[in-house]
């Protein structure tokens, strides 16, 4: 079998929001661009572009508990064919897993309804009762994907060219171009040329099913 593992991207792939931080800003009311153009120029940590997103939403609302960002983040609809993709994947005994810059409590949601069986994504803080704290546990900063890809490879003994990694913005770039074999699952043509392959598609199991006939070398 010519490859051992599918990495997926969570927002706009596996599920139809672009973005879990943006949700949760629309839900504060709040404006989280400029910190993230400090974060995108180098400015600030991603850790501290976590802390100060946070702290935007304290700010809007002293009080928040986890029941009400798991309510907001869980609304959520998984794409086209997500489910079958999963399953044909795993079917062939390929791993599966989820690489996101995006939160754990969602990534942790979509990995557990379809049966990913790994995930890397950023975690919140709440306090013993259960209510959100300033900053969070940035595990994927967005512009580090490559780099966190990488040494979960060699954790699980797996070869960069062995990984088959499913993205969609122009922050896939770096895997994309790293020694993964790459899918650009989106319509932008300014990413799709970075990738080994693209789809232009609003289902997943189009892409899972190419995966598959890669990885056995059918013909």
């Amino acid at each position: 079998m010519k490859f051992k593992a599918v990495v997926f991207d969570m927002d706009g792939v596996l599920v139809k929001s672009e973005s879990s931080w943006e949700k949760l800003h629309k839900h504060f009311n709040v404006c989280g661009i400029e910190n993230f153009i400090k974060y995108l120029n180098g400015e600030i940590t991603y850790k501290e572009f976590m802390l100060l997103d946070t702290l935007l939403w304290i700010k809007a609302k002293k009080s928040i508990h986890r029941d009400e960002i798991e309510e907001i983040l869980l609304n959520e609809e998984f794409v086209d064919g997500a489910k079958e993709a999963i399953g044909n994947l795993k079917k062939h005994g390929l791993i599966t897993m989820i690489l996101t810059s995006g939160i754990d409590i969602l990534a942790n949601h979509v990995a557990k309804t379809l049966g990913i069986n790994y995930v890397l994504a950023n975690s919140l803080v709440f306090d013993e009762n259960g209510y959100l704290k300033p900053g969070g546990i940035a595990r994927v900063p967005l512009l580090d994907k490559d780099k966190v890809l990488y040494c979960w490879s060699l954790k699980k003994n797996v070869k960069l060219r062995e990984i088959v990694y499913v993205g969609d913005s122009v922050y896939d770039i770096p895997v994309f171009t790293s020694n993964v074999f790459s899918v650009a699952y989106t319509c932008d043509r300014n990413v799709s040329k970075k990738a080994n392959i693209s789809f232009c598609s609003s289902r997943l199991d189009e892409v899972s099913e190419h995966i598959i006939e890669l990885a056995f070398n059918y013909t």
